[in-house]
C-alpha cells in the first residue's frame, strides 16, 4: 500500500497557484497571504515541503520538547474567584466545585476593588472554608500583596499535600503592572525555603497575560514569558536550587483569545522556547517540559450585546485545548460588565465541561499536530519570540521601557485596524443590535473602609495598562444613550430597495455602532416628495442619502437641497464621492461615510452634528 494518501497525480504547487492568479482575475497573489502582528505570514496553502521534516523537533505528545504538549488527559478546569466579600467567593467556590470545578484561581486585593477584600488569616480561612485543599489546589492571583498572600496559602497547607498548588509569585508581572520597580525580590528566598516542605507545588508563574490584555502579539508574549522565565531560573540559581527544582517551580500563564490556530501555535511555540531555555540550562530532557495556565482573553470582551461573549469564550477555550494547556480558566459573559451572577458563572465553567465531555477534546493529544500551517506558524513564532526575547535581554526590558514600547506600537497598530472596522467585533462594529437586553450582574456590597499599604519600591517604570478594544465604540454608544431622545438619522434612500439595500445597511451598523438609530432604511419612495415628506415626519434632523452610484451621479446632488431646504441640519451620503466630491459639498452634503474610513472618527463627527456630548 502506498504511503501517499493523494487520489491521483500529485499536483505542483506553481500549476495549482497559477491556476489561482487567473481566478484573481489581474490582482496580485500577496493578496491572500496574510500576517500576523508580528509581521507572520499566513498564507493559503500549506504543504509538506513548509516543514523541514528530516530535522523536525517536535516529538511525540507527553514527551520532551514537550511542542506537543505534556499533559495526559483532560486539562484542569481552574475558575477564578474574585467576589469582594470573602463569604460570598466561599459560596461560589463550593457551587463550582460541585458543578465539576477541579481548581481554584483566588484572585486577592485587599481593598476589595479587584479581587477578594482578604486582609488577614480569618478572612483567607472563611474564603475558603469548606473546601478540601488536597482536591481543589488552590491558585494565587494577588498582584502587589503576592508575598503576603503566598505566606497565607503556606501556613494554611501546613500537613496538607500540595499537588497542584501554585502560589504565582510573579515579580516581574507585579513591576510592569503597577509601575513599581523591586517588587517582592523575596519570591526567590520563599520558594528556596518552601519548596523544600511542598516540593510538589509550583511558587514562581511567569505572567504573559500583562503584555496580551495590554494589546502586545504572539512573539511579544512568548518573549516576555521567556524573559520572566528567565530571571526566575537565575534567582532560584542564586538561591542554590539545583535547574530540575527550579524547573519544576515556575509555570506560564497566557492569555487565549478566538483566534483558533494562531492562539494554539502560540501555547506550542511557548512550550519549544522554555524547553530550549532548559536544555541550555543543563536540564534533563524529562524536566523540559512547561506547565501553561491558560484564561480566555479578557482584552476580547464586550459590554454590549455581552450574550456574544459566550463564543468568544468557547473558541479561545477550545483554541486553549487544542494548543494544550494544562489548566484553563474560562470568564463568565458579564467579565466586561461586572460581577458574574450563577448564571453567568455556571455557563463559563459549562464552557469546558462541554469541550472536554462532549466534543472530547481532552481525550485527543495534539490534534493540531502535524497540519503543515500549525507546524509552520509554531516554528515562525517561536523564531519571532526568541529573537524578540534576545533583544528584551540586550535592552534591559522592561526597566528601560524597550517591552513597552513595542507593545504601544502594536497595540496602536490593531486599534487603528478596529477603528476603520477592518477588524470587525460583533454586537459592537458588526450587526449592533441598539435594544439588546444586557445579561445580569451582581452587585457588590462589600466596600473597602481603608486602603492597605503595600511594600513596593517607589522607583517607577512604565506600566502596561490593559485595554478592550471594543471599549472606544462602547464609549460613543453610551454617550448616545445617555442622550435623551435617542439619536436618529433619517435614511434618504434613492431608487428600488434592491438598488440601495447594501448602502442602508452599512449605513445602519455604522451609526449604530455609535449608539445612533437610522429611520426609514428599508423604505423605498415613489417620488421625491415623498422622500421630504418622511423626512419631515421622522421628526430627524440628520439624513443620509443610501442609493447606488448611478443614482448619486443623477439625483444626489437635488436630494441634498431638498433635505437642506426641508431643514435638516446635517447631510451625509453613504459611498465614496470620487470625483463628485467638491459638487456635492457645494449642494449640501456634509460628511461622507464608506468602508475602510477611521469609523471612529466620523462617528464623532456624527455625533457633534447630532448635539451628542
Amino acid at each position: 500500500m502506498p504511503d501517499s494518501l493523494s487520489l491521483g497525480e500529485p499536483a505542483e504547487e506553481a500549476a495549482w497557484r497559477a491556476l489561482v492568479e487567473q481566478g484573481l482575475k489581474g490582482a496580485q497573489w500577496a493578496r491572500l497571504v496574510g500576517q500576523t502582528a508580528d509581521g507572520v505570514a499566513i498564507k493559503p496553502l500549506y504543504r509538506e515541503t513548509d516543514i523541514a521534516t528530516a530535522t523536525d523537533v517536535s516529538g511525540a505528545p507527553g514527551a520532551a520538547p514537550f511542542i506537543r504538549g505534556a499533559r495526559q488527559g483532560a486539562w484542569l478546569i481552574r475558575q477564578s474567584f474574585a467576589h469582594p466579600d470573602p463569604e460570598r467567593t466561599n459560596a461560589e467556590i463550593l457551587a463550582d466545585l460541585k458543578g465539576g470545578v477541579g481548581g481554584i484561581e483566588l484572585v486577592i486585593d485587599p481593598n476589595g476593588k479587584d479581587g477578594v477584600a482578604i486582609r488577614d488569616a480569618a478572612d483567607f480561612d472563611l474564603a475558603l472554608s469548606g473546601v478540601i485543599l488536597e482536591a481543589a489546589p488552590v491558585s494565587l492571583d494577588a498582584g502587589a500583596e503576592e508575598l503576603w498572600a503566598a505566606e497565607l496559602l503556606r501556613d494554611k497547607l501546613k500537613g496538607v499535600a500540595a499537588v497542584g498548588t501554585a502560589f504565582n509569585l510573579d515579580p516581574l508581572g507585579v513591576m510592569l503592572r503597577t509601575g513599581r520597580q523591586d517588587a517582592h525580590l523575596e519570591a526567590f528566598a520563599f520558594t528556596a525555603m518552601t519548596c523544600r516542605d511542598l516540593p510538589n507545588a509550583r511558587f514562581l508563574r511567569a505572567d504573559a497575560r500583562v503584555v496580551h490584555e495590554a494589546g502586545g502579539s504572539e512573539a511579544q508574549e512568548i518573549a516576555s514569558a521567556l524573559y520572566s522565565g528567565i530571571a526566575y531560573l537565575r534567582g532560584l540559581e542564586s538561591e542554590a536550587l539545583d535547574i530540575e527544582q527550579s524547573a519544576n517551580a515556575i509555570s506560564f500563564a497566557v492569555a487565549v483569545g478566538p483566534d483558533v490556530l494562531i492562539e494554539a501555535a502560540k501555547l506550542r511555540a511557548l512550550r519549544l522556547c522554555w524547553a530550549r531555555v532548559l536544555e541550555a540550562s543543563g536540564a534533563e530532557a524529562q524536566h523540559r517540559g512547561a506547565y501553561i495556565h491558560a484564561f480566555t482573553s479578557r482584552r476580547m470582551m464586550t459590554r454590549y450585546d455581552a450574550w456574544t461573549n459566550i463564543l468568544r469564550v468557547t473558541t479561545a477555550a477550545f483554541a486553549a485545548g487544542v494548543g494544550g494547556a494544562d489548566a484553563v480558566t474560562t470568564y463568565p459573559l458579564t467579565d466586561a460588565l461586572g460581577l458574574p451572577t450563577p448564571f453567568a458563572r455556571r455557563v463559563a465553567r459549562n464552557t469546558q465541561h462541554v469541550l472536554l465531555e462532549e466534543c472530547r477534546l481532552g481525550q485527543v493529544a495534539d490534534p493540531a499536530g502535524g497540519a503543515w500551517f500549525v507546524e509552520k506558524l509554531t516554528r515562525d513564532l517561536a523564531e519571532r519570540a526568541w529573537a524578540l526575547m534576545q533583544q528584551m535581554e540586550a535592552h534591559a526590558a522592561p526597566l528601560q521601557g524597550f517591552l513597552q514600547g513595542l507593545v504601544r506600537e502594536t497595540r496602536a497598530q490593531r486599534q487603528r485596524g478596529i477603528a476603520a472596522r477592518r477588524e470587525g467585533i460583533t454586537g459592537v462594529t458588526d450587526y449592533p443590535l441598539l435594544n439588546a437586553a444586557a445579561p445580569e450582574i451582581e452587585r457588590a456590597t462589600f466596600i473597602s473602609a481603608k486602603a492597605m499599604p503595600t511594600d513596593l519600591s517607589d522607583s517607577r517604570i512604565e506600566p502596561l495598562a490593559p485595554v478592550r478594544w471594543a471599549a472606544p465604540f462602547e464609549t460613543l454608544r453610551q454617550r448616545a444613550e445617555l442622550h435623551a431622545p435617542r439619536p436618529a438619522v433619517f435614511a434618504a434612500t434613492l431608487g428600488a430597495l434592491a438598488a440601495f439595500a447594501q448602502r442602508a445597511q452599512f449605513a445602519r451598523n455604522l451609526f449604530a455602532a455609535g449608539g445612533v438609530a437610522v429611520l426609514g432604511e428599508e423604505d423605498a419612495y415613489p417620488s421625491r416628495d415623498a422622500m421630504i415628506d418622511a423626512f419631515r415626519f421622522s421628526g430627524a434632523r440628520v439624513a443620509v442619502i443610501c442609493g447606488t452610484d448611478a443614482a448619486y451621479a443623477e439625483d444626489a446632488e437635488n436630494a441634498a437641497q431638498r433635505l437642506k431646504a426641508a431643514g435638516a441640519t446635517w447631510v451625509m451620503l453613504a459611498g465614496k464621492p470620487g470625483d463628485s466630491e467638491a459638487k456635492l459639498r457645494a449642494t449640501g452634503v456634509d460628511q461622507f461615510v464608506f468602508a475602510g474610513q477611521d469609523a471612529l472618527k466620523e462617528l464623532e463627527t456624527l455625533h457633534a452634528a447630532l448635539g451628542v456630548a
